[in-house]
């Protein structure tokens, strides 16, 4: 079941979807280029993950623009263990940007890094531990893949927050 802040996510990533269709503009590998002329101060940091997923961030920078009320950036933005990862330096006074960012990164998990189609995590061959973990639909999974899960357990510590994972097969 996703978190109410999933949900808006996921409605907002619908709109711009829909918004960048209208307007004719493909999902290809120039996103990050029309993404740093909506807001260049926002992302002029590195931005490593497919074109299927330009809908997701333009989506979470838009609701950012809502919650925002002081000065916020992006440090980086990446594909790690099959979900997008934001880092990121601000005011966060009410724990909303939080909330956001760890919402995009859930939402990912089942979106094509490709095309933003519906999507499984997938791990190449290798073993749990060894193999590239990545997030596709049936149509861009790695040749040889299996379907894993993987479980991320999120911990807060007074000098930042982390991530611990581990990749579990999927049978």
């Amino acid at each position: 079941m996703r978190s109410p802040a999933e949900r808006r996510l996921a409605y907002q990533v619908e709109l711009a979807r829909g918004r960048r269709l209208a307007a004719g503009i493909p999902a290809d590998e120039t996103w990050s280029k029309r993404l740093r002329q909506r807001w260049p101060m926002r992302l002029m940091c590195s931005m490593e993950c497919g074109p299927g997923w330009a809908d997701l961030v333009e989506a979470l920078n838009e609701l950012i623009d809502v919650e925002a009320t002081g000065e916020f950036r992006f440090t980086q933005i990446k594909e790690k263990f099959g979900q997008l990862r934001a880092y990121w330096h601000g005011v966060d006074e009410h724990g909303r940007i939080e909330e956001l960012v760890e919402a995009a990164e859930e939402v990912s998990a089942s979106m094509c890094e490709t095309c933003s189609g519906d999507a499984k995590v997938w791990q190449t061959q290798g073993g749990p531990g060894f193999g590239y973990v990545h997030v596709a639909c049936d149509e861009h999974a790695r040749p040889g893949s299996a379907i894993v899960r993987v479980k991320t357990e999120k911990i807060r510590t007074p000098i930042g927050n982390f991530r611990a994972n581990k990749v579990e097969d999927d049978t």
